[in-house]
């Protein structure tokens, strides 16, 4: 089929009317569609892929298109496409919430988890499992609750003993040390001495006339203050005896230990082996509306004077009652004639019932104290 030429520019071909007629003008008198020059030649569907040349798109000949222009046309910049950008995202916040949900279920796992320690712990320590003793687990079932106190007691002074050696550095005067490990009564005292008040503190348990109370240099109200070299709780035997025969015979607490050895100490009669010398009691006690004498020790003497109703002050020498020299109280005599002495110093010994023989032979005098007479004559006996 014949086709102008002229009307057939570079990049066209036949046209088409809107009646679908091949070339010429279009009926009606409408106005012919104007060409479109796209650049380069165009010889129609197979003109356009023999132009491209080896270098050219897909390997065909013609002119290349290179560095990103056309021919004369717009230049072209090359720009990569990540088509997979939002679903890289959405990939990597899903990963983040799986992450958070794990973390947090972990931690409640761990909640959980200590709290159930906690509780299985505190159960263990305050409600002792079935067959074991209900008072101390640590000791066997089924033995008597006085037994298992007992047991109770020295299990935990143990544990307190142990404190004591693991902190050993922490005490300047290593007789507290000895103290602990020669009397565990002490070890309670000695565990808390290095945080506890250094001054001394009131008596508030019950005082009547006529029964002297017994105390212990290391109680908590009054050992750990400084009496002489070292504390009260190793060398107050003296202030402490004094304290308690001056309780029994007053009916008064207003006298402690502690006070017993400010005074001693304020009139330096804080010395000596036994870290008190006698003389202070005669010398205080008339201050303390007290009457104090000295007798030579004997066994006849001790029994004589002891039975007038006396308190008797003696310092026990050392090797004998203990291996140090201290002071003790003489209370009063039994129905088989031994005697009941309050050692400040050791409950073991306050525990025996002693014979006047043994306590007249481990002093060379001894102290009698009884309340000041008010009407001008002597208490006590004449006893020497």
């Amino acid at each position: 089929m014949p086709y102008d030429s002229q009307n057939m520019g570079r990049g066209q071909g036949p046209s088409r009317n809107a009646g679908g007629r091949r070339g010429g003008a279009p009926s009606g008198g409408s106005r012919p569609r104007e060409r479109v020059d796209l650049g380069g030649s165009y010889h129609g569907p197979r003109g356009t892929q023999q132009r491209y040349g080896s270098r050219g798109i897909r390997g065909r000949r013609g002119p290349s298109i290179q560095k990103g222009l056309g021919n004369g046309g717009y230049p072209l910049r090359s720009r990569n496409i990540n088509f997979q950008g939002g679903r890289g995202r959405r990939s990597a916040d899903r990963r983040m919430l799986i992450l958070g949900a794990l973390a947090l279920v972990l931690l409640v796992l761990l909640v959980v988890g200590v709290s159930s320690c906690v509780k299985g712990c505190s159960n263990g320590s305050d409600e002792p499992a079935a067959g074991q003793n209900q008072i101390d687990s640590r000791v066997a079932a089924g033995v008597t609750d006085e037994l298992t106190n007992r047991f109770k007691t020295e299990l935990d002074r143990n544990e307190k003993l142990s404190q004591i050696a693991a902190n050993a550095n922490a005490y300047d005067d290593t007789s507290l040390l000895e103290l602990a490990l020669d009397v565990p009564e002490s070890i309670d005292f000695v565990a808390n001495y290095p945080n506890a008040q250094k001054s001394g503190q009131a008596y508030s348990d019950a005082v009547s006339k006529g029964t002297a109370p017994e105390l212990y240099d290391w109680d908590i109200r009054w050992g750990a203050v400084a009496y002489g070299e070292h504390p009260l709780a190793v060398s107050g035997s003296g202030p402490t005896a004094f304290s308690m025969a001056y309780m029994g015979l007053t009916g008064s607490a207003d006298k402690t230990p502690a006070d017993m050895a400010a005074l001693a100490s304020g009139q330096n009669f804080a010395t000596g082996d036994s870290g008190t010398d006698g003389a202070f009691f005669e010398a205080a006690a008339e201050g303390l509306g007290l009457q104090v004498k000295s007798h030579e020790s004997s066994s006849a003497n001790l029994t004589e004077v002891l039975d007038a109703g006396t308190y008797l002050l003696v310092e026990a020498k050392a090797g004998t009652l203990t291996e140090t020299a201290h002071w003790v109280l003489l209370v009063t005599e039994n129905a088989d004639s031994t005697v009941v002495v309050y050692d400040p110093t050791s409950p073991e010994i306050s525990r025996r019932s002693w014979a006047p023989s043994t306590l007249a032979s481990a002093c060379d005098k001894f102290y009698s104290v009884t309340l000041k007479p008010t009407d001008g004559t002597s208490a006590g006996t004449d006893a020497q």
